[in-house]
């Protein structure tokens, strides 16, 4: 053998080994959801109900949480003020359109940032922790 010939399997392992470590890592800090929409820094229009969105790998009913803060309780969850709702599969996509209120102060009529952030309820591998949690998403209602 080659030099040469040695070092195709090496850098073939190589980088089927950083690709499964960047995969790796990706499902693990979005416990299998990733957020679709809203968008990170999209404006949605004030009066209109958003409709939340999300791809999700992995058992367990998948919540969706509204804020006006991005800070997280112990458990990894953003507080649910303005809004918490159930998300339900349509197609490969799980959707929550929350209820619509048009009154003054609600977070739908009211210009400003908030935070969405979806989460599955799943005990299989962890019982003191069945909230699998995706990433803080930020939008704007304006």
């Amino acid at each position: 053998m080659t030099p040469r010939s040695l070092l195709r399997p090496a850098a073939a392992l190589l980088a089927a080994g950083a690709l499964a470590a960047s995969l790796t890592g990706v499902a693990l800090a979005s416990n299998g959801i990733t957020p679709l929409s809203p968008k990170s820094g999209q404006t949605v229009p004030s009066g209109k109900a958003p409709t939340f969105k999300m791809r999700v790998s992995g058992k367990g009913s998948v919540w969706v949480l509204v804020c006006k803060s991005a800070k997280r309780h112990k458990d990894g969850t953003i507080c649910d003020k303005e809004s918490i709702g159930r998300a339900h599969k349509h197609g490969g996509v799980f959707t929550y359109k929350p209820k619509f209120f048009n009154f003054p102060g609600f977070w739908m009529v009211t210009p400003g940032t908030y935070y969405w952030q979806a989460y599955r309820i799943d005990c299989t591998t962890n019982l003191n922790d069945c909230k699998k949690e995706s990433k803080v998403t930020r939008f704007k209602v304006g």
